[in-house]
């Protein structure tokens, strides 16, 4: 059963020895089904990304599965200790890329919880940025 929630992101991307950071606060859906816990949510159009849904997946092994369907077509797949080629589709054309995730923890419950993050980012096993993502989910 799906339950509405609050969904915070706090991401933090750096390139090149600079930093980005971006938080978004925003409604979605938490659930699980089987083993795996699920949200969505749909993006903002401050991002850029109006008339996108996100949905998140976490599987029992920490993996975490990021889809974005809409304007925006991605599928991301962070695992530890793991590469994973990842497909990319935005308005300027698609790519394939590859994401290695360096640490997956999460601690979630019927009622939200959080996942954190560390992955690098990668095109032809060059390094694009590192990335860090903090997630949590409560109910409303």
């Amino acid at each position: 059963m799906m339950k509405d929630v609050i969904i915070k992101i706090k991401g933090t991307q750096g390139i090149d020895g600079e930093q980005d950071e971006i938080e978004l606060t925003t409604d979605g859906r938490f659930g699980k089904r089987g083993d795996s816990y699920y949200m969505t949510y749909d993006e903002s159009a401050m991002l850029g990304m109006d008339s996108v849904k996100t949905s998140i997946y976490i599987k029992p092994d920490n993996s975490v599965i990021l889809q974005r369907t809409g304007a925006v077509e991605s599928r991301l797949v962070v695992e530890s200790g793991k590469r994973s080629s990842c497909y990319y589709n935005t308005a300027q054309g698609e790519l394939i890329i590859g994401i290695f995730g360096e640490t997956v923890k999460t601690e979630l419950g019927l009622n939200g919880g959080k996942i954190h993050m560390c992955y690098t980012v990668d095109s032809n096993l060059k390094l694009i940025s590192r990335n860090t993502v903090d997630i949590t989910v409560r109910e409303v």
